[in-house]
Parts: C-alpha cells; structure tokens; sequence
C-alpha cells in the first residue's frame, strides 16, 4: 500500500506489505502521525476501510480529513486512559492489542492503524506473534505507531522518524514570525522484504492556501517583492524551507504535539533518497 509521497514510498519500494506489520517510530512530532495518516488517504480514496485505533488521544479527524482521509470510511476506537468497570484493568497495553485483533478478525479493513501512545517498551513475543498472525489472515496493512520499535521481529517494515528542524518566516520585517513547516527524516530501521539503512528528506509544509490567507492579510509594500520572506533564526539569507521543493500529490497533517496548531495540513514535499553505506 503506497502513501503517494513520492521519496517515501520510493524508500520502502512502493508501500507498506498486506497482512504484515509496519512500525513507524519516533518521538512525539517527528511526523509519525502525518505518515499514517497518507496511508489512510489512499486507502480511503481507493474506497477501502481504514480502523484507527487511538490510544494516545491525539488523532485529530479534522487533520486527517484535511490530509484527504474519507472520514465515512474510518472507524476511529479509543481506547480509555481509566477502566469502566469496578474490577481491575487488564493492562494497557493488552487492551491495546485485545482491540486490535478484534478489528483484524472482523476483517474488511485495508488498513488498521494502532497508535501506542508513549508506550516505548516492546510488547511481548507472544502478543506481537497473535497480532501478525492476525494481519496476515485478514490481509489488512498493518501500522504501528509508537516511540520506539515495539513489535519486534514480527514487524516486516520499521521507518524511524525524526525532525531535522521547524522553519518560520516573516511576510515582511515588521510581521510576526510564522511557522512554515518541518523538514523530517525518514529513514529504514528494519526491512524484511528489502534493504534497510536508505533515508529521505521530506519537507511537510502549512497549507498553501493558508501562505496565500496570510500574505493577504499582511501585504508587502511597493517594491519589497519576497525579499522579506526569510527563515528566523536559520542564518541570514537562508530560504524558507518549503521553497524549491517538487511539490507531489499527497496531502498529510502535521499531528502529535502540533495537532492542535490549526491550518498545519500541507502538502508533503520530498528531498530526495540517500542511501547510508
């Protein structure tokens, strides 16, 4: 299953493995949100049913609609922080699971996203191995976001995600400072079907029509032109980052501890693929 960001489905060979597991990793604002949510754009556009099981709290449908995800064809399950019932909770992790095989065994899912939360620890071989063999009887796409790879040997795909560095920019001297963007790194930890090592740059920009909103609202005086328009606290003369960038098809939000930024739901743009030798 491809994201239709381009440097990033050229880095894992087309796309996420059916019926298999794939992780994506990394801190809280690395992008890990954003990419599991282009998977569910496409997925959704192809007319499948995407299950995204929350048990973080963070998934924001408005961002996920704006990525181009068919909210009509998304079951969203959270998973409560407190038990409801008198007797003790089973741990949370295994509530986690427990609601992820239930899905998986209901079947006529194309892809099931399970965000851990901040849940680092490794689940247990025996839980990893019943939730890959769930996927692969159901054939469903399997995304497991978490802070650091948790499925183990059993996950066929792992992309570890981090953040080169956040730009902001001004219209003009005098307007307030604005965030562009982030420019991310994915990179592949562990590849079954594939090498691992390679890593893309990917720029993950505001929405354009937000650029065009603000500049509306903050315009240039005679004879400035775009020379105002320059990174913050980047060097002097450096370019904004989403500038000279191939701009591709896909549309993703940017999630996890921006989720509630509004009007971050841009255009992902690629830098290219290097491979790590």
């Amino acid at each position: 299953m491809a994201s239709a960001i381009a440097p990033l489905d050229t880095l894992i060979e087309g796309g996420i493995p059916r019926g298999r597991i794939s992780e994506i990793v990394g801190r809280p604002g690395t992008g890990r949100t954003s990419l599991a949510a282009a998977f569910a754009a496409v997925a959704t556009g192809r007319g499948e049913v995407v299950a995204w099981i929350d048990a973080a709290g963070a998934l924001d449908p408005a961002s996920i609609a704006a990525a181009g995800v068919d909210l009509a064809r998304v079951l969203w399950v959270s998973i409560p922080h407190q038990a409801s019932h008198a007797r003790p909770a089973s741990p949370r992790e295994g509530r986690i699971l427990k609601a992820a095989e239930m899905v998986l065994e209901a079947g006529g899912f194309g892809l099931v996203v399970i965000d851990f939360g901040a849940t680092f620890r490794a689940i247990p071989d025996s839980a990893a191995l019943r939730l890959a063999r769930a996927a692969e009887r159901s054939g469903a796409a399997v995304i497991a976001i978490a802070p650091g790879r948790i499925c183990g040997t059993f996950a066929a795909l792992s992309i570890a995600m981090n953040r080169a560095r956040a730009s902001f920019s001004r219209i003009r001297p005098a307007s307030p400072t604005l965030f562009d963007g982030l420019l991310l790194e994915a990179s592949v930890a562990r590849n079954k079907l594939g090498g691992s090592g390679a890593h893309a740059r990917i720029v993950a920009a505001i929405d354009p029509q937000y650029r065009a909103q603000r500049a509306q609202n903050y315009p240039l005086p005679p004879g400035e032109g775009n020379a105002a328009f320059r990174r913050v606290g980047e060097g002097a003369g450096a370019p904004p980052i989403a500038a000279g960038h191939p701009q591709i098809s896909s549309r993703a939000p940017l999630c996890s501890a921006l989720n509630n930024v509004p009007h971050l739901t841009s255009p992902f743009q690629g830098e290219g693929i290097n491979a790590a030798r």
